[in-house]
């Protein structure tokens, strides 16, 4: 019973006033609500792909070094055996 006087239109109702209207327009609470579900996804943003960005750059100097130092000590592992 409550949805029927939910959805029930009136057609024929009185004109509200021009204060009435200002009282309960509110434009700011509805463009932040719209903001709040309409928030851009993850992969929309430029903070993730600097973060990705990062982890990359990040992993790669790890490889790099982790390589180098793979190397320096299989040169001092031959030199000590001669």
């Amino acid at each position: 019973m409550l949805e029927q006087q939910k959805n029930k239109i009136e057609l024929n109702r009185p004109k509200m006033s021009v204060e009435k209207v200002r009282e309960k327009e509110n434009f700011e609470s509805i463009v932040n609500q719209h903001r709040k579900i309409t928030k851009r996804p993850i992969y929309k943003q430029k903070k993730f792909y600097f973060i990705l960005f990062l982890i990359l750059i990040i992993t790669y100097f790890l490889y790099v070094s982790e390589k180098e130092g793979n190397n320096q000590s299989t040169k001092n592992n031959t030199e000590e055996q001669r």
